[in-house]
């Protein structure tokens, strides 16, 4: 089976629920508005996309100091570039998600 796009997804939907294509476009694109908001810098950083389903939470990605380093595939020492701390998301399968896919 191929992969859905977002078109067949609200299609989907669409014909399951008996909503209007625009209407379940319009809930798809009030939940992706909640989920910045939630995961945005002043949100509480969790969000449940799927509820029971899938969490997204954000993490926090440390920094990495400029330094030497050696390759272990040349055996050569490099420099390696620094890196900022960043905030990543990550989206977390619940139990039932599990359940259903094993």
């Amino acid at each position: 089976m191929a992969r859905m796009t977002k078109s067949q997804i609200v299609a989907h939907v669409a014909e399951k629920t008996g909503l209007s294509r625009r209407q379940v476009a319009s809930v798809f694109q009030t939940v992706a508005d909640l989920a910045i908001r939630e995961l945005g810098k002043k949100g509480p950083g969790e969000f449940a996309i799927l509820p029971g389903y899938v969490k997204a939470k954000v993490r926090t990605r440390a920094a990495v100091p400029a330094g030497k380093w050696i390759n272990p595939f040349t055996k050569k020492e490099e420099i390696r570039k620094a890196r900022p701390a960043k905030r990543v998301v990550r989206l977390t399968a619940n139990k039932a998600l599990k359940d259903a896919i094993s």
